[in-house]
């Protein structure tokens, strides 16, 4: 680490690129999780996915520990399981030692994940070519190279705005996306592992001990993980002897296994069905059939025509043409990275390193167009996330192939490459610059959990979530603005039933008391110890209203919340 601090510092041309890059990247998250007051309205905001997915993972944090097994901390009876929940292990024993997961999640680990990010990646960039135009051009593209999404707004709209949030990215979204980030660190450790050619027992326990360490992280990273390491391995089998190639591979099957056993129980998790179904290029055909993109429709008619007759070579060259569309936009200047290694294959420039590096890029992209997943079908996108990361390698080799070139030609085809990969990631400082695309738990609901947090350990009944509630403000509260976890986040309790999306990506069966709580069943009542009310609630939404029991007692009546206790 102090070596390649060092470099950074003897060639400080670098810092213009990683201090602007440490300031954008934290805009997007440090905001998050602060409290703040617009137009009168305080309390903790949230801006983008962090209204929903960061406050997952505080509830976790907050509630699933407290007890083993492991709780589920919006269903209460559900274990937690089928997840990746290390992370917030860590925010968890974090909060142990006086660090509030809030500062944890929003500050703390984004800081020290740059750090160590930067690192890695400018030593993976001088393994690759120890150059310091190289490392810079890797590290520019690594923090900033986004999609083409900002095509299609310029077409339609003819701006940048809001061109950041077509496409899924893992550029400053990655601040979106804390588990994605932080398993690219143990990703690119494995990377400069292979890299360096080295295969004992020792780099093969440190290569299970990441491939562990991802499985409970990021499953789609570990996945990932798992076939870049097992090729290497197999690429090298002339240089093991088969004894050892045996040990080598049940140490890393012993990891996995551990892995798989601890976070994901799939035992219990396959009970409700496989997590992922095969639906060859279902999110593929979103680009040329989303009527904001890159709208196909007569292809598209013709696909569905054509799919009657089951697969034929005009259906094959149509699946083709989406599959290039797809790429192409969501690469973006990447996309001629990858077309660059073919002329590096015909140079002869390629090495096992690069044939480990591309097969693995095509097998995370197999991965997201056959693949949807139980809950939310489009979340296999994370799989491509990981061929995003690796195609910038290529992407830098050819920007640093123009500009070692001195042709007026291939120095301004760099510049371009260059100025083509950054406007998703400008739209995206304007989009959380932006107070509209905010949510935020005001101060009487905080007061609210405050107090919630300090009572009895207990469960927390709470009304569903109802749709058209998050367009009746411009910048809804946390009970307004999705399906949400915020009380078990802010409180401490495990809730009856609430983020129902999270329970179909975790295997929960949650299907039954969902409908047992739309129908506000009164014996719901003598299953819970604490019913937290929202006043602006209609009387035919509160339960204590539709439903006469005894002893129940109102403990804390604030100006928007009132919370009962029942005895």
């Amino acid at each position: 680490m102090r070596r390649i601090i060092d470099y950074i510092w003897s060639h400080k041309l670098l810092l213009l690129i990683i201090i602007p890059a440490f300031f954008l990247y934290m805009l997007v998250i440090f905001p998050s999780g602060s409290y703040f007051c617009f137009e009168g309205e305080c309390g903790y905001y949230f801006w983008g996915v962090h209204g929903r997915d960061a406050i997952w993972h505080l509830a976790i944090a907050e509630t699933s520990f407290n007890k083993f097994p492991f709780v589920a901390p919006t269903f209460v009876g559900g274990h937690l399981y089928g997840y990746n929940w290390l992370l917030d292990f860590i925010i968890f024993l974090l909060s142990k030692l006086g660090i509030p997961p809030l500062i944890s999640y929003f500050k703390l680990i984004p800081v020290v994940w740059f750090i160590f990010f930067t690192i890695l990646l400018s030593t993976l960039a001088r393994k690759i070519i120890d150059s310091p135009l190289f490392v810079g051009i890797f590290l520019f593209f690594s923090y900033f190279a986004g999609s083409f999404s900002y095509f299609f707004t310029l077409y339609y709209s003819k701006n940048l705005q809001n061109s950041s949030t077509l496409l899924p990215q893992s550029i400053m979204h990655t601040m979106s996306n804390l588990q994605y980030a932080v398993s690219l660190l143990f990703f690119i450790i494995l990377l400069i592992l292979v890299k360096d050619k080295k295969i004992n027992k020792k780099i093969i326990t440190i290569s299970g001990i990441l491939i562990f360490f991802m499985l409970g992280i990021k499953f789609y990273g570990a996945l990932i993980g798992i076939f870049l390491l097992t090729l290497y391995l197999i690429v090298n089998i002339s240089k093991i002897k088969i004894k050892n190639f045996l040990v080598y591979s049940f140490v890393i099957s012993a990891f996995v296994l551990i892995g798989l056993f601890l976070f994901y129980d799939p035992l219990s998790t396959s009970k409700t069905g496989s997590t992922f179904s095969l639906i060859p290029f279902a999110l593929v055909h979103t680009i040329t059939e989303s009527p904001d993109q890159f709208y196909l429709q007569k292809m598209t008619d013709a696909r569905y025509f054509l799919q009657q007759f089951g697969i034929g070579p005009r259906l094959i060259a149509i699946e083709l043409i989406n599959l290039l569309i797809f790429l192409f936009f969501y690469l973006g200047t990447r996309f001629f990275g990858l077309l660059y290694v073919t002329i590096l294959l015909v140079r002869k420039q390629l090495d096992k390193f690069d044939f480990v590096v591309i097969s693995t890029i095509l097998f995370s992209i197999l991965l997201t167009v056959s693949l949807v997943q139980k809950g939310v079908w489009w979340n296999v996108v994370q799989f491509f996330f990981y061929a995003i990361f690796l195609s910038t390698i290529y992407l830098a080799r050819l920007t640093y192939d123009f500009f070692k070139s001195k042709r007026k030609f291939f120095l301004s085809s760099g510049l371009i490459l260059i100025l083509l990969s950054v406007p998703t990631s400008y739209d995206l400082i304007w989009h959380f610059l932006k107070v509209s695309k905010s949510t935020y738990l005001p101060k009487g609901e905080i007061d609210a959990l405050t107090f919630l947090k300090k009572q009895p350990d207990g469960v927390v009944f709470t009304p569903l979530y109802k749709k058209g509630w998050k367009e009746q403000q411009k910048n809804p509260p946390l009970n307004q603005y999705e399906d949400s976890s915020y009380v078990s986040a802010f409180s401490g309790k495990q809730q009856y039933l609430a983020e129902i999306q999270s329970m179909s990506v975790t295997s929960i069966p949650f299907e039954k008391r969902l409908e047992k709580v739309r129908k506000m069943d009164c014996s719901i009542l003598n299953e819970v110890n604490y019913v937290y009310e929202l006043k602006e609630l209609t009387k035919k939404d509160k339960i204590l209203s539709r439903c006469s029991r005894r002893n129940v007692i109102k403990i804390y009546n604030g100006a928007s919340v009132s919370i009962y206790k029942l005895e």
